[in-house]
């Protein structure tokens, strides 16, 4: 299995995932709109936080059940633990160094109408 590195701009924060990344999330919600991130979905031992830890900042907003992380020097925002799977990691795919963006199975998750789309994800 591949373990790719990662970081925001500045390369304050840097990161490793080990997963074979072939699928990601694009969300429609609010945040997730205007900052363009593409998720990848990660169980917690595929994440390793290599460096930076203390320059992330974490926002929240509406349930506050969503943690999003980013560097508070370049502003960009690395990964989160989504409302969705709160126990989980959801990777910004574009901060990434060696994935090709363009052989990505792309899914769009209607994030917009939230717990319509949830509800459809879980079946019920």
């Amino acid at each position: 299995m591949p373990t790719y590195t990662g970081s925001c701009h500045c390369g304050r924060v840097t990161f490793e995932v080990t997963a074979n990344i072939v699928n990601v999330v694009e969300c429609t919600c609010s945040i997730c709109r205007k900052k363009g991130a593409l998720h990848f979905r990660a169980e917690p031992e595929q994440v390793r936080i290599t460096a930076g830890e203390d320059a992330l900042s974490m926002y929240q907003f509406n349930t506050k059940t969503a943690q999003h992380y980013f560097c508070r020097a370049c502003g960009i925002q690395t990964f989160s633990h989504p409302r969705l799977a709160p126990d989980k990691w959801a990777i910004n795919v574009r901060c990434l160094d060696g994935p090709d963006i363009s052989s990505l199975k792309i899914s769009a998750f209607d994030g917009e109408h939230w717990e319509e789309a949830a509800k459809a994800l879980r079946g019920y």
